[in-house]
């Protein structure tokens, strides 16, 4: 892991106005104050150059770190203590290393995300606005990966997928009397 310490860098003013496209407000300060100090009380006509923090972490005492749930780190939308505690309760393992959690929640938030987009799929192409039971099954049952991982499941008020077995489809007529009448039994 590597930081890069924040260094002063002196500037002239006029080279400030030339970087900078707002130079009028420049003029006043980077915090709206005539006197031309910044929040830190950095000189005038200084700039600050901000570090590099290498993978978001910074050292315990900074006082700039803040507090971040695990979730916002990670880049998910579901949270990432309510599977750590799931797991951690079910007693699957003595130990749980923080990025199991983070991985199961990613992996069920990937899955959601992706019945969700195929449902609201299937919404749209009955003309609807809400995802109903109706077209979640639609979206599970057509997709192959789905319906193989969700084979066991039962989806209430989701109804079944329309097929008809080509057997009892009715025979188009065909040249021929046998063809317009066929028997059921041969004798």
């Amino acid at each position: 892991m590597q930081r890069e310490v924040e260094e002063e860098a002196p500037m002239d003013e006029e080279d400030h106005r030339d970087d900078d496209p707002d130079a009028e407000e420049d003029a006043e300060g980077e915090d709206g104050s005539e006197d031309g100090e910044g929040d830190e009380g950095e000189a005038e006509g200084s700039k600050r150059v901000k570090g590099v923090v290498k993978d978001g972490v910074t050292k315990k005492g900074d006082p700039e770190r803040k507090h971040m749930a695990m979730q916002t780190r990670a880049g998910l939308q579901f949270p990432v203590y309510r599977f750590a505690k799931a797991l951690r309760k079910g007693g699957y393992a003595k130990r749980l290393a923080p990025g199991g959690a983070i991985y199961l929640t990613a992996v069920v938030e990937y899955v959601t995300a992706e019945i969700l987009e195929l449902a609201g799929n299937a919404a749209k192409d009955q003309n609807k606005k809400r995802i109903i039971p109706r077209h979640i099954q639609l979206a599970i049952r057509n997709d192959e990966e789905l319906n193989k991982y969700m084979s066991n499941v039962t989806i209430t008020g989701g109804g079944v997928i329309p097929n008809i077995h080509s057997q009892l489809l009715p025979r188009k007529a065909g040249a021929g009397k046998d063809a317009a009448f066929p028997m059921s039994q041969e004798f």
